[in-house]
C-alpha cells in the first residue's frame, strides 16, 4: 500500500512539473489579452472598440459570430484601427499637423482621443488642437500624454512604458543582538 501511494505521488509530481510551463504561458497570454483590452487606470480615456475579436482567439460560435450581448458583427482590431486612423486623418483639414508616435517597447497598442489606432510606431495626420494619446502593452504600465498641435506642425511623441511587475525585491532580515 505505501509503495502504491508513493508511485501515485511521483506520477502526480511529474505531471505537475511538466505541465507548469504551459500553465504559465497560458496565464501570461490571457493576462496580456485582458490588459490590452481593459479600460485601465486612465478614467478620462475609455477607448470604445465595438465587439473586436482578438487575432488568434477562438470564438465558441466560430469566426464571424456575433456577440451575445449585441447583434453587432465581430470586428477585427486591424479593421477598427484602420477605420479610426482614416477617420482622424480625413477630419484633419487643410491645416493638418503630423505626429510621429514611437514607443518602447514597439508594437504597443495606441489610442488617440479615445480611438484605437493600432500598434506603434505610427505616423498620422491630425487636426490642430488638443489631443491625448494612450499606449498599452502586455505586462507594462500604460502611458498617456496630452499634447497640443499647431497648424501644419510636425511633432514627435516618444513614450517609454515601464514594466508592471516589481523589478526589485528588498529583504529585511532580523538583526543580530
Amino acid at each position: 500500500m505505501p509503495l502504491r501511494i508513493l508511485r501515485h505521488c511521483a506520477a502526480a509530481s511529474v505531471f505537475v512539473l511538466l505541465g507548469a510551463p504551459e500553465l504559465y504561458s497560458q496565464a501570461g497570454a490571457e493576462y496580456g489579452i485582458i490588459t490590452a483590452n481593459s479600460a485601465g487606470v486612465a478614467a478620462s480615456v475609455k477607448p470604445t472598440i465595438p465587439n473586436i475579436t482578438l487575432p488568434g482567439a477562438a470564438s465558441s460560435a466560430g469566426a464571424g459570430a456575433s456577440s451575445t450581448t449585441t447583434n453587432a458583427p465581430a470586428i477585427m482590431p486591424e479593421v477598427a484601427a484602420t477605420a479610426n486612423r482614416d477617420f482622424l486623418q480625413s477630419h484633419s483639414g487643410a491645416d493638418a499637423a503630423r505626429i510621429s508616435l514611437r514607443t518602447a517597447p514597439v508594437l504597443a497598442q495606441a489610442w488617440i482621443d479615445g480611438r484605437f489606432v493600432g500598434p506603434t510606431p505610427l505616423d498620422l495626420k491630425l487636426a490642430p488642437g488638443h489631443h491625448r494619446v494612450l499606449v498599452r502593452a502586455p505586462n507594462m504600465q500604460e502611458s498617456a500624454q496630452e499634447f497640443d498641435l499647431a497648424a501644419k506642425q510636425t511633432q514627435p511623441i516618444d513614450l517609454a512604458l515601464k514594466a508592471s511587475a516589481q523589478s526589485t525585491v528588498v529583504l529585511h532580515w532580523p538583526s543580530r543582538k
